[in-house]
C-alpha cells in the first residue's frame, strides 16, 4: 500500500471532483477517508510505484498563484526535464543552504523558466511550497508583487498577521515609500514568510516586479538569511540595468543571493526533446533544421516541431520522424514567438521590414526607411529599441559606421515574415527591386533578386522579370537549389503569351523531375499539353512527354501510362522514333522489362539521332533493362554512377560525402544510399532511405527499390524485425517484387516459420521468371537450396544449384558467381568451391556481404577459428545485433570462443530489448535466440530489474524516443 497525500478545501463539490479525477487515472479512492483539511488515503500500490501528490491548488486571490501545500517525506517524483538536471540540483542546494535565502534563474524568453520552476515545485524537499507568476501589468502598481506573494499564503498561518501586512501595502500602493517604511514593511513580511518556514517561493517571470518590490527585497532577504526560507525567482535580466537588475547585483555582493543562467539546448539537448515531442526518433535532418532555426530556444523548438507535424514538413518513416524533402521549417503563428511585442504600430512595421530585408545587411535601413517614409535616424532608434529587447542583434562583424541588425532567432524571422500581408509583401518585395535594378543596392549572384521577383509578382514589371527569373533559373550554379522551382513557377505565370509560357512550363517540368517533385511535373506537363498540341519545339515537346510518362510512373497513374503503351495519347511526340522510344520506357515502368529491353536495344546505334536528353534516359533504362533480364548489355554504360552498376560490379573506392560520380553527375538518393550500405556506413545510409522513403518516388523506380530492399537488411541485421517487414510491404508497388519477397522470407524464417519463408521464397522465383528477370533470382536460388539441404531435400537442392549456375552464367556478375560458390560450399561441402568464395569475397567492398559468405562457410568446417572470428568482427562494426547473436550459436556448435563476455552481455539485453519493442512473443524470442520460452522468460525478468522498466510497453515507449540506449554501432534505431 502506498500513502496519497492531499491537501483540499472543507468544501463537498471539491471532493466530488477529486474524487472524479481519481477514479479517471484508475485509482480507487476510499470516499471515508476525505475529511476538510490534510487528507490521507489508502490506494493500491503497483510496483515501484511512486506515491501520488497533488500540489498546487489555487487561491481565491489569483488563480495563477498556488496555496502552500504540505508535502511527503518520502515524494520522489521526478518530472521529465531536457537539460536542466545540473540547475534543478544547483537550486535544491541552495535551498538547502539557508544562508542564501534568494536564487535568481536567469534566461530570456522562451527558454523554459516556468517548466524548471515546475520540475523544481516536485523536487524540493520543504514542507510548504508558493507559486507566484509575475504579468507585465505588475510592474504599474508600487508593491503589487508583494502583494500578492502575501495573498498566495493567507491559507496558512498567521492569516491575521498576513492580512495586516497586506492592508499597510494596500495603503503604501501607488505612491512613493520612505525608506522607513519600506524597511517597516519588508521586515512585516518576514515575520509572516518565517513563521511558514521551512518554505520555498517561486516566482516566475520576476523581471515584471515592481520597483517597490523589488526595493523590499534585499531587506527581506536579511532578515530571511538562516530561517529556511528560500525564493527562486526567473526572469529576465534587463540591459538598462533597472531596478531588478540593480537589486540582484546588491544581492549578490552581500552574499545573500546565487544566480545562474538558464542556456539554451544544445543539438543533443534538442534532439532529446524533439523526441518526446513527437513521440519517435527525430532524424538528424529535423533536429538540425529545427535546432538552427530555434537556435536552442525550447519555446520557439516545440512550436516549430508543432508546425511540422501540422503542415506535413515532418513524417514518420520506419518510426522516426523525417523532414519531407524539399520542405523548410513552416513558419511558427507569430503568437509563439516568445518575446516578441507586436503591438506598438511603428516597431512593429519595422519588425516587419527588417524580416524582409535582413539578407540586404546595412542597406535594410535604407529600404525600411523608404518603405514606412520615416527618417534613418527614427529607424535606427527603433532598431535599437529591438536589439535591447533581444529580438534582433548586431552581428560581430558588423560596421560600426552602416551597422547592420540580424534575427537572434530565424524562426522568428520566418514568424514574422509570415505574418506579412499579401499586398504588404508585394510592395516591400517591389522596392527592393526596384533598388538592385537602379544600383542603389549592388545585386548578388546568390538569387535574392529571383526571390524578391517571386514576392513582387506584377508589382516589378513582368515583362522584365521574366527574363531575369529564367536567367538565375538558367544558371548552373543554382542546380541544385530547389528555390528554381518557384522562380520558373513564377515566370510560367507572368507569361503573356501561349507559346512563352509552354516554353517555361516545360523548363518548370525538368527541374521538378530533377528535384524530385513529380507531383507538381506531372501537373506543369499535364497544363501544357491539356490545351491540345503544345506550342514547342521537337527537342522541348520530346523531353516534355519524356517527364511526364515519368511523372505518371511516380504518381501511380497506370491507366495513362498504358494508353501511352497502346498509344492512345494525343500527348506523344510526333517523330515516330521517339514515340517508340516514350512508349519504351513505359514498358519499363510498368515492370515489362523484358519486353521493353528488346525495344530499346534497337536505338543504340541511334542514340547520336535522338534528343540528348530522351537519349540519356533511353540508355539508362536500356542498360537497367540489360541487367535486369541477363541479356547481353551495352558496352557504353551511362555516363552516371547507377545503383545498378554499384550492384552489378561492386561499388568504386569513393569519399564518403561525395556527391557526384567520377563523370561529374549528381547522385540519387539511391546511388548514395548503395555507397554507404556497401562501405559499411549504415547509419549514413539509413538516413538517407529514410529522408528518399519519407518523399514522393523519384523518377528511378529500380534505384528506389533496391533502396528499400537495403534498408531493410540493416533493420533486420539490429533486429528491427517488425519495422523490416513494415518496409517491405509498404515498398511493393508492382516492380521486381522478387526481390522483396526474398527480404521478407528472411524476416519469416528468423521468427521461426520456415514454411512460409520457403513459400515465399517459391513464389517471389515464380515472379520473377514470369515477368522474365534474372537480377535477384540468384539469392532466391541460393536461399532455396539451403532450406532443401536442412530439409535433407538433397536432389530438390542439387536442382537448385544447378538453376543458380545458369542465372550466374547468364548475369555475368561477381555477386552473383559469389552466390553460387558459397551455395556450393555450404551445400555439397565443396572445398575449392569454399576457398573461391572466400577469395572472390575479399575482393569485394561489402563487409556485410563478406560476413555472410564467411559465416556459411565456417559452418560447413572449414577455417571456422579464421572465418568466425573475421565475420562476427564485421558484423560488430556494422551493428548487426541480431547476426551476431546468431552466429554466437554456430560458433558454440563448432567450440570457438567468442570474445567479450561483457560485450556478449549487454549486446544480448540490448537485441532483447529490440526485439520486445518490436513486439514479438516469447515463442518468437526464442526462434530468434535459439534458446527455449523458459530462458527468454528468465532474460526478460533480469533486463527489467536491471533497466527499472515495469513493462513492455514502457520499454517500447523509451526505445521509440531513444531514452533507452540500443548500442548499435551505428545509431540506427
Amino acid at each position: 500500500m502506498a500513502t496519497l497525500h492531499v491537501l483540499i478545501p472543507p468544501d463537498s463539490r471539491c471532493r466530488r471532483q477529486l474524487r472524479w479525477t481519481m477514479l479517471r487515472i484508475g485509482r480507487i479512492l476510499a470516499t471515508e477517508r476525505i475529511s476538510p483539511g490534510l487528507a490521507s488515503a489508502c490506494v493500491p500500490s503497483t510496483g515501484k510505484e511512486s506515491p501520488i501528490v497533488l500540489v498546487g491548488y489555487p487561491t481565491a486571490a489569483n488563480r495563477q498563484d498556488q496555496a502552500p501545500v504540505v508535502r511527503s517525506a518520502v515524494t520522489d517524483e521526478r518530472p521529465s526535464l531536457v537539460g536542466r538536471d545540473d540547475l534543478v540540483r544547483d537550486v535544491l542546494d541552495v535551498v538547502a543552504d539557508d544562508s542564501v535565502p534568494v536564487m535568481a534563474l536567469l534566461g530570456t524568453a522562451g527558454i523554459g523558466s516556468s517548466a524548471l520552476l515546475d520540475a523544481l515545485s516536485i523536487r524540493v524537499r520543504p514542507a510548504r511550497l508558493v507559486r507566484l507568476r509575475l504579468a507585465e501589468t505588475d510592474r504599474l502598481t508600487t508593491f503589487c508583487s508583494a502583494h500578492r506573494l502575501l495573498a498566495a499564503v493567507t491559507s496558512a498561518e498567521n492569516g491575521a498577521v498576513a492580512s495586516s501586512v497586506m492592508t499597510a501595502l494596500a495603503k503604501s500602493g501607488g505612491r512613493t515609500a520612505g525608506p522607513t517604511t519600506e524597511h517597516q514593511l519588508a521586515v512585516a513580511m518576514s515575520v509572516v514568510l518565517r513563521r511558514l518556514a521551512p518554505l520555498v517561493i517561486l516566482v516566475d517571470d520576476a523581471h515584471w516586479a515592481d520597483d517597490g518590490s523589488a526595493e523590499l527585497l534585499p531587506i527581506l532577504a536579511e532578515h530571511l538569511a538562516g530561517a529556511e526560507c528560500t525564493i527562486v525567482a526567473a526572469m529576465r535580466r534587463d540591459h538598462t540595468r533597472d531596478a531588478r537588475s540593480q537589486t540582484l547585483d546588491r544581492l549578490l555582493r552581500h552574499g545573500l543571493a546565487r544566480s545562474r543562467s538558464i542556456r539554451p539546448f544544445t543539438a543533443q539537448q534538442s534532439a532529446a526533446a524533439l523526441a518526446r515531442a513527437v513521440g519517435a526518433v527525430p532524424d538528424a535532418s529535423v533536429v538540425t533544421a529545427l535546432h538552427d532555426a530555434s537556435r536552442g530556444n525550447p519555446a520557439l523548438l516545440l512550436a516549430s516541431a508543432a508546425a511540422c507535424r501540422q503542415t506535413g514538413a515532418i513524417q514518420f518513416v520506419d518510426r522516426h520522424a523525417v523532414l519531407r524533402p524539399g520542405s523548410g521549417v513552416p513558419p511558427v503563428s507569430i503568437d509563439a514567438v516568445p518575446g516578441l511585442r507586436t503591438t506598438d504600430g511603428f516597431r512593429w512595421r519595422v519588425t516587419k521590414c527588417m524580416a524582409t530585408y535582413e539578407s540586404f545587411g546595412a542597406d535594410a535601413v535604407e529600404l525600411t526607411g523608404r518603405a514606412l517614409t520615416a527618417s534613418t535616424h527614427r529607424v535606427l532608434e527603433t532598431l535599437a529599441d529591438l536589439e535591447a529587447d533581444r529580438t534582433l542583434r548586431r552581428p560581430r562583424t558588423a560596421d560600426h559606421e552602416r551597422p547592420s541588425w540580424r534575427f537572434s532567432l530565424p524562426a522568428a524571422r520566418e514568424a514574422v515574415r509570415a505574418a506579412v500581408g499579401p499586398f504588404e509583401r508585394r510592395l516591400l518585395a517591389s522596392l527592393a527591386v526596384n533598388a538592385l535594378r537602379t544600383g542603389d543596392i549592388p545585386q548578388r549572384n546568390d538569387g535574392v533578386l529571383a526571390d524578391f521577383l517571386v514576392e513582387a509578382g506584377t508589382l516589378a514589371d513582368p515583362a522584365r522579370s521574366i527574363g531575369e527569373l529564367l536567367s538565375h533559373a538558367e544558371d548552373e550554379s543554382f542546380d541544385d537549389d530547389p528555390r528554381v522551382i518557384r522562380w520558373l513557377a513564377t515566370a510560367a505565370s507572368l507569361a503573356p503569351t501561349r507559346r512563352q509560357r509552354a516554353a517555361v512550363l516545360a523548363e518548370h517540368c525538368a527541374a521538378c523531375v530533377r528535384h524530385g517533385r513529380m507531383t507538381e511535373a506531372e501537373r506543369s506537363a499535364r497544363t501544357v499539353f491539356e490545351s491540345g498540341p503544345p506550342p514547342l519545339q521537337q527537342p522541348q515537346w520530346v523531353r516534355l512527354a519524356l517527364h511526364r510518362v515519368l511523372a505518371l510512373a511516380s504518381c501511380g497513374e497506370k491507366s495513362e501510362l498504358q494508353r501511352v503503351i497502346d498509344l492512345r495519347a494525343d500527348w506523344l511526340p510526333l517523330d515516330r522514333r521517339h514515340r517508340g522510344l516514350v512508349r519504351a520506357i513505359a514498358l519499363c515502368l510498368l515492370n515489362r522489362w523484358a519486353e521493353a529491353g528488346s525495344e530499346l536495344r534497337q536505338y543504340r546505334s541511334q542514340w547520336t539521332e535522338v534528343v540528348p536528353s530522351a537519349a540519356w534516359w533511353g540508355r539508362s533504362f536500356d542498360f537497367t533493362a540489360s541487367v535486369l533480364c541477363g541479356a547481353e548489355r551495352d558496352r557504353a554504360v551511362p555516363p552516371h554512377h547507377s545503383s545498378l552498376l554499384a550492384l552489378v560490379g561492386g561499388t568504386p573506392a569513393r569519399k564518403e560525402l561525395e556527391p557526384t560520380d567520377s563523370a561529374g553527375c549528381r547522385l540519387s538518393d539511391a546511388d548514395r544510399f548503395q555507397v554507404h550500405w556497401s562501405a559499411g556506413s549504415w547509419d549514413q545510409a539509413m538516413r538517407i532511405a529514410r529522408s528518399s522513403i519519407g518523399g514522393e518516388p523519384g523518377p528511378d523506380p529500380v534505384g528506389r527499390l533496391f533502396l528499400h530492399h537495403g534498408a531493410i537488411q540493416v533493420l533486420t541485421a539490429q533486429g528491427w524485425v517488425g519495422r523490416a517487414r513494415n518496409l517491405a510491404e509498404e515498398a511493393r508497388c508492382g516492380q521486381l517484387e522478387h526481390v522483396l519477397d526474398h527480404a521478407e522470407a528472411t524476416v519469416v524464417r528468423l521468427l521461426g516459420d520456415g514454411d512460409a519463408a520457403y513459400d515465399l521464397l517459391r513464389s517471389g522465383l515464380h515472379r520473377a521468371e514470369a515477368g522474365g528477370i534474372v537480377f535477384g533470382t540468384d539469392t532466391l536460388l541460393a536461399d532455396l537450396a539451403y532450406h532443401q539441404a536442412r530439409h535433407d531435400e538433397h536432389e530438390q537442392a542439387e536442382r537448385s544449384l544447378r538453376r543458380l549456375a545458369r542465372v550466374a552464367d547468364e548475369l555475368g556478375t561477381d555477386k552473383a558467381r559469389l552466390e553460387l560458390l558459397v551455395a556450393r560450399a555450404a551445400v555439397l561441402g565443396d572445398p575449392r568451391s569454399a576457398e573461391a568464395a572466400i577469395a572472390l569475397a575479399r575482393e569485394r567492398s561489402s563487409p556485410f556481404e563478406r560476413a555472410v559468405a564467411f559465416s556459411r562457410i565456417a559452418q560447413t568446417g572449414l577455417r571456422t577459428q579464421e572465418l568466425f572470428l573475421e565475420a562476427y568482427c564485421l558484423l560488430g562494426q556494422l551493428g548487426a545485433l541480431l547476426w551476431r547473436a546468431r552466429l554466437r550459436r554456430h560458433m558454440q556448435d563448432h567450440d570457438v570462443s567468442v570474445p567479450g563476455r561483457s560485450a556478449t552481455l549487454r549486446e544480448n539485453e540490448q537485441l532483447l530489448a529490440v526485439l520486445v519493442t518490436e513486439g514479438l512473443s516469447n515463442r518468437q524470442l526464442a526462434s530468434v535466440f535459439g534458446t527455449s520460452e523458459k530462458s527468454v522468460a528468465a532474460r526478460l525478468s533480469r533486463m527489467f530489474t536491471r533497466s527499472g522498466y515495469r513493462s513492455r510497453v514502457e520499454l517500447a515507449a523509451a526505445m521509440l524516443t531513444g531514452d533507452f540506449p540500443t548500442g548499435s554501432a551505428n545509431g540506427s534505431r
